[in-house]
């Protein structure tokens, strides 16, 4: 190959990677800062680039010392892959960190936090605990966040024009603030951060972070044996890994179509950690060659026998089985059959009698004074026996005076508390007690959780009572956050959940508010 050739081919290089690093330059995100210069990032890989165009046409050349070169050179050319396959899984943190912190294409304006992410994926990869590293990981996930400008929202505290700048959260320091959670044995608290990755706009939450948050939690649900959770993740895709696990539980479950031995073999050999994850195959493999699998024991409604038309004793029987039970295995027959217990011995007459006559014999004052107590305790079982068990409120509704009165008992008590946590939100912003970006995001998803968890207990009628306080204290925080605090993709994340459930609610007036608030963008 002559070198006319090779300066002209140089030439063609040159010019298509100007066109490429134009594209993702900076120029494109005028409000992007991050530590380490992205204009001088972009210039480099530029160079780099063009240098690795140049020894591959050496090394095609026949100039094999070219590969010496050009080994190192691809890695930075694509550092995320290289980070992903080589750095993370040998459990190095700062290095995992400051390779994906090279990869603009994949984090675009959210670098900082896909290098918080590999940092924190890195330490938890590590083979042994390292609290140096945990605590310099920890740093950078507090910190793991762009800043953005833009218009203000509305409905909520005003803007300081003073407001302190520092760097906001977005969707990969999320997710690298999930990981650090699981990594400290918090496995609910990395669950709930990463659902809520889903929650932020596109913009503000990278395509990366997305499919990693949807890995960690089909990976985390298969470990309970929540197959169903783990086959709605793959269905909405996210890498090799998560489709071996949605082909598995597609076959524990016997869910249409079923994929073949040969397509899960092949799905295991494109996975990673198939050594890991043989034992889940041979096991669907297993479940799928028509072997009956044993059905599950219905649990006896009441183990003891009790006399024919003994009211009493027959409710506190089936009362003390369902407190037995382990939670989640509460259903709405078992709530039909005890509420109807509980109805018949409360208002049979003979009852009433017996009761009336114990009283006479004890000084009280009637059947009543004894009645209205154990009702009360009753329904206090109840509410906490189906608040442990998370039954859906469709399960329970009209089955008896004793479920009606249990869940007037249970929609006051959840009220009680969301209004309890909105009021603490309110004054701490009124307070402008400030907490780090992550618990600010924290706190509302917590809060969210729990309006969420205490609506499908309840039903429409707890949203309905509980919205209006929600949103007046939640926009408020919301508004402070973005325009104060300059966390725009939090508060848009919650002007749009206000937006959504005013929109279920049909409140007109709110839903105008929020289209309003979450135009004002990330």
């Amino acid at each position: 190959m002559t070198l006319g050739v090779l300066l002209a081919l140089a030439v063609v290089a040159r010019l298509v990677i100007e066109v490429i690093a134009r594209k993702i330059s900076p120029s494109a995100s005028p409000h992007l800062d991050v530590p380490g210069a992205s204009v001088r990032l972009v210039a480099a890989w530029h160079h780099v680039a063009l240098a690795a165009v140049l020894l591959a046409i050496g090394l095609a050349a026949g100039q094999l010392w070219s590969a010496l070169l050009l080994a190192p050179l691809a890695a930075l050319l694509a550092p995320w892959p290289a980070a992903r396959l080589a750095l993370i899984p040998l459990g190095l943190p700062r290095a995992a960190c400051w390779v994906a912190s090279l990869s603009e294409w994949t984090w675009r304006a959210d670098r900082r936090g896909g290098a918080a992410l590999a940092a924190a994926w890195a330490l938890c990869r590590a083979r042994r605990p390292d609290p140096a590293a945990e605590a310099w990981v920890s740093d950078l996930v507090e910190g793991a966040s762009l800043r953005r400008d833009g218009a203000g929202a509305r409905g909520g505290a005003a803007p300081a024009r003073d407001a302190a700048r520092r760097p906001p959260l977005r969707g990969a320091g999320v997710a690298a603030g999930a990981m650090l959670a699981a990594y400290r044995g918090d496995v609910e608290g990395a669950r709930a951060l990463f659902e809520s990755v889903a929650a932020l706009d596109e913009r503000a939450c990278p395509r990366e972070a997305r499919r990693i948050a949807a890995g960690w939690l089909a990976a985390e649900a298969a470990s309970r044996g929540d197959w169903a959770a783990v086959l709605e993740r793959a269905r909405e895709g996210g890498g090799r890994a998560l489709a071996l696990l949605g082909a598995v539980a597609a076959r524990l479950l016997g869910e249409a179509p079923t994929p073949g031995a040969l397509e899960l073999w092949l799905r295991w050999l494109a996975a990673p950690r198939r050594r890991a994850t043989l034992p889940l195959v041979r096991r669907a493999l297993a479940a799928g060659d028509g072997a009956p699998r044993p059905e599950p024991e219905a649990p006896e409604p009441c183990a003891a026998k009790v006399a024919e038309g003994d009211l009493w004793s027959r409710a506190v029987l089936l009362h003390a089985g369902l407190l037995l039970r382990a939670d989640g295995a509460i259903s709405g027959d078992d709530l039909r059959r005890l509420g109807g217990a509980w109805d018949a011995a409360l208002e049979d007459e003979r009852a009433q009698a017996e009761l009336r006559e114990r009283a006479r014999s004890l000084g009280a004052s009637g059947a009543q004074a004894a009645l209205g107590p154990l009702a009360r305790a009753v329904e206090e079982d109840l509410a906490a026996a189906l608040r442990a068990a998370r039954v859906p409120h469709a399960d329970w509704n009209d089955l008896g005076a004793t479920i009606g009165r249990t869940r007037r008992r249970l929609r006051d008590e959840l009220l009680s508390e969301v209004e309890l946590a909105c009021d603490a939100l309110r004054r701490r912003v009124d307070e402008a007690r400030e907490l780090p970006p992550l618990a600010e995001w924290r706190e509302w998803t917590s809060l969210r959780a729990q309006y969420e968890g205490a609506a499908a207990l309840v039903g429409l009628e707890f949203r309905r009572l509980a919205f209006p306080k929600v949103h007046a204290d939640v926009c408020h925080a919301a508004v402070w956050l973005f325009n104060t605090r300059k966390e725009r993709a939090i508060g848009n994340a919650m002007f749009r959940w206000l937006l959504a459930e005013a929109e279920a609610l049909d409140d007109a007036r709110i839903a105008g508010l929020q289209r309003g608030n979450v135009a004002c963008g990330v």
